[in-house]
């Protein structure tokens, strides 16, 4: 998962308040529920020290309707905001399992990560034989919140819908009728060419959105003939990761629960398969001299150095691990006397997930959410510390390293999630 959209809230100046607060309204109580957490929520942090304006900031914005409709799941709200005012206001899909507030150095942000990572962006294509409609789209994601009559969050760039084209050929010919005798033929003729025209348009418009956005899978859903004609001409990069979906298409009230659930499902089937390319991924690079880092301190100094593509982070909110940090991004240790030889004044303890987020933002890295606790006897990955990475190069100064290296395998990663 790229995680440049919360780079907001890691450049401003701290320190920050962060709030995730279930936010649902699905009944008449709601609005009222919604206060009494985020009073409770207010009520922690200032006795964590945060002043009354910056409260008064967070009130007025994680408070406010979301204007997203709640599903079945409910819905949740992650702002972060300073003395500079509101940085990041993303509403999640689904509500918290908890409700979290902290003021500090170091936003916590890793809720919203959490909705993100089980995200997957794809690009929709409802066709018939006058074009299609495509729709660049990230399910189950996180929206950027939008102040009533504003603008989002600047940076807040994570939403549902990313882009809307519509897309086809300017023929005019493109319904068969029988007209009788050579003119019948000719007309058929005429109808199909147009119909191959359109398909083209359609299919070189797909494979612009798919460089351009890179999503996991392209959905083709319509008119079955339609949708042949799209697929068989898409170019490589599009034609692999297209899949066909029934029960869709471009007329109002088509797309039918059915359709929507088998949509799900195709989602997250190719997250799990994605999930398994970082798993393989990383035990190839373990199996290697220098390809991949295993626990936090080899995490840690990696960080530290600039070497990190991709953090491997166990999902474990109960985790009670701790890094301490300094004012900038990569100056993070496991000690305060590590921080202060590297020439940090005032080192400060935070979260470790928090430090390693800021961190992997700060060196560009991305970030793989993996499932499970530390105690979960299932961990795929068997991950040290709940953290591993894999590295853009490795040398002698390598947890492991020996002759210089360049690993392709975490490029490859960079998109999982959303």
């Amino acid at each position: 998962m790229d995680l440049q959209w919360l780079a907001p809230a890691f450049e401003a100046e701290g320190p920050l308040a962060s709030v995730t607060l279930d936010v649902s309204r699905t009944d008449a109580s709601g609005e009222h529920e919604v206060d009494l957490r985020w009073r409770e929520l207010r009520r922690r942090l200032e006795e964590q020290g945060a002043p009354e304006d910056v409260l008064d900031l967070l009130a007025e914005r994680a408070t406010a309707p979301s204007g997203r409709h709640d599903t079945g799941d409910g819905s949740g709200r992650t702002v972060v905001a300073g003395a500079g005012g509101v940085v990041l206001d993303l509403v999640l899909p689904a509500a918290p399992a908890q409700d979290e507030a902290s003021w500090g150095p170091v936003p916590h942000v890793l809720p919203a990560v959490r909705a993100a990572a089980g995200s997957t962006r794809y690009l929709l294509v409802a066709a018939d034989h006058d074009g299609a409609d495509l729709t660049v789209a990230v399910g189950s994601g996180v929206t950027a919140a939008r102040p009533e009559g504003g603008d989002a969050v600047v940076g807040s760039t994570v939403d549902d819908v990313q882009a809307r084209e519509t897309s086809g050929s300017d023929d005019d010919v493109l319904h068969k009728v029988p007209v009788g005798g050579t003119g019948e033929y000719t007309h058929e003729r005429r109808v199909e060419d147009s119909w191959q025209r359109d398909a083209a348009a359609v299919a070189s418009d797909v494979d612009d959105l798919v460089s351009r956005y890179k999503p996991a899978v392209v959905v083709l859903t319509g008119d079955d003939n339609a949708v042949s004609l799209v697929r068989e001409r898409l170019g490589g990069a599009a034609a692999g990761i297209a899949e066909v979906v029934q029960g869709g298409g471009r007329a109002d009230g088509i797309r039918s629960e059915d359709f929507a659930r088998t949509l799900g499902e195709v989602l997250a089937r190719v997250q799990e398969a994605r999930l398994q390319e970082v798993v393989d991924s990383y035990s190839q690079a373990r199996g290697k001299d220098a390809d991949g880092a295993d626990g936090l301190d080899a995490v840690v100094q990696m960080l530290q150095r600039g070497q990190v593509q991709d953090v491997l982070l166990r999902d474990d909110p109960s985790s009670t691990w701790t890094l301490w940090v300094g004012p900038e991004a990569l100056q993070l240790a496991r000690s305060r006397e590590d921080l202060l030889e590297m020439g940090v004044a005032e080192p400060v303890e935070v979260r470790a997930d928090a430090a390693l987020v800021r961190a992997a933002v700060g060196g560009a890295a991305g970030l793989v959410l993996v499932p499970g606790t530390r105690q979960d006897e299932s961990d795929p990955l068997e991950l040290g510390d709940g953290v591993g990475a894999l590295l853009r190069w490795s040398d002698q100064g390598t947890p492991g390293g020996g002759a210089p290296t360049m690993t392709g395998d975490s490029e490859r990663l960079r998109d999982v999630g959303a």
